[in-house]
């Protein structure tokens, strides 16, 4: 690994822990404490728009809890119950539950039941024993798999396959296609970490691939909050067709190759590659991202930033604050330099600016984030710069940052170009 690269490495490994408060919000939790704000309880109907509370498939809690950076929802709908820490999390878990809502009825109608009947009993034979003696089953498929082999061959015997991807099998099949397909045109991830989501993909999945129906899905409606899913930009939504149409050993393949343009070390390429908690969905919205600021020194400070990810809450978040990094370049003012700024990152643009922006949903003035000031102020320069953060932040917490040099701006997502989930839609 380069020297400045393992500098840099070891510098971002020893800083507090800013974006642990972004994702852990169960940890150590924070008591009041004399010149602190208390972990505080907000209210649904005052943070969230009024189109949350106008569906009959959920109902989302109320009390809201805030740990000083992000909130965390509880939503009760009759396909499960869930929570959702931060806001960009709860407009994707929104979407899900309407697309569930939909695949359901697509199950229970009886165009499905009777062409899963009518796909014969030799199909569902077929996928059986495919799986019960996979060896003799491809062995025995022809000349036809060579063709193929060379695209299957990383899924089959070289990556492992992550957290949230199917089977190197399912894949190899031809079963995963399907299934992409169908998340797409539900507008739902394929590699979310929703299981009751994952059920009902992959029982419309088995359908499309038995043959025994074409799936054909009308668009969700525009209203509600999964409206937002439709004001991405051109380049997220062709993105997005490039996704669901690749498979993730491709989409691996492609994401190296781009990394490698772009002369990022390739054993920390491969370190970002090769992390399973993040998505190949994840991977490539980063890597996008990445491109994005092309102006930027040192754009391998964003993998260096991913290579923490851990769990699915950590991943989002790290994902969105990418995406916001490269929103505020294509927006605001350009990205000369990506920086680390604890275990998170920052830029400097064009105007000499330093940024830090953060997918925080209401910031208040506690322990982690007096922490976090006290580091960046003993690493910063005497211009401290601006936090632009995606929420809203208390009064107390505006002044004491105000107070060590550093501008607050909030509810950023408008000026940066960004949608609720955290995507561009300029």
């Amino acid at each position: 690994m380069k020297p400045y690269l393992l500098k840099t490495f070891r510098i971002g490994i020893l800083f507090i822990v800013f974006s642990i408060g972004l994702v852990f919000h169960g940890e150590d939790t924070l008591h009041a404490a004399e010149g602190y704000e208390p972990p505080q309880t907000l209210r649904a109907s005052d943070v969230l728009p009024k189109s949350f509370f106008e569906s009959d498939l959920y109902t989302i809690d109320q009390q809201v809890q805030n740990d000083g950076l992000m909130n965390t929802y509880r939503v009760t709908s009759k396909h499960g119950n869930f929570e959702a820490v931060s806001t960009v999390a709860l407009y994707k878990l929104i979407v899900e539950i309407e697309a569930i809502d939909a695949m359901i009825k697509v199950e229970e109608s009886d165009t499905f039941s009777k062409s899963l009947k009518e796909s014969g009993a030799n199909t569902a034979e077929g996928i059986k024993n495919l799986f019960s003696n996979p060896e003799e089953s491809i062995r025995g498929a022809g000349k036809g798999l060579t063709n193929l082999f060379s695209r299957a061959q990383e899924s089959l015997f070289q990556s492992t396959p992550g957290e949230t991807e199917d089977s190197r099998m399912q894949q190899f099949i031809g079963f995963s296609q399907s299934k992409r397909e169908i998340a797409h045109k539900y507008h739902v991830d394929v590699y979310s970490t929703n299981k009751v989501l994952q059920e009902h993909l992959d029982t419309l999945a088995w359908a499309d691939y038995a043959g025994g129906i074409t799936i054909s899905i009308a668009t969700l409606p525009l209203g509600g909050p999964a409206k937002v899913v439709y004001s991405s930009s051109n380049v997220v939504r062709l993105l997005n067709d490039a996704i669901a149409m690749t498979p993730p050993s491709e989409l691996k393949k492609q994401n190296r190759a781009k990394l490698i343009k772009m002369n990022i070390d390739e054993n920390l390429s491969d370190l970002f590659i090769n992390n399973p908690n993040l998505s190949p969905r994840q991977q490539t919205y980063i890597v996008a991202a990445m491109e994005a600021m092309k102006e930027a020194a040192h754009r391998e400070v964003a993998l260096m930033v991913a290579l923490q990810v851990k769990d699915p809450d950590m991943a989002m978040a790290i994902t969105t604050i990418v995406m916001m990094q490269a929103g505020y370049n294509n927006n605001v003012a350009k990205i000369k330099e990506l920086v680390p700024v604890m275990r998170i990152m920052g830029g400097r643009d064009a105007d000499g600016n330093q940024v830090l922006l953060v997918p925080v949903d209401h910031m208040t003035w506690n322990k982690r984030v007096a922490g976090a000031l006290e580091q960046l102020s003993g690493e910063s320069s005497t211009s401290k710069g601006q936090v632009w953060i995606l929420g809203t932040v208390s009064e107390m917490a505006q002044a004491k940052l105000k107070e060590k040099g550093w501008q607050v701006r909030t509810k950023v997502a408008n000026k940066i170009g960004i949608n609720a989930m955290g995507l561009p839609k300029k």
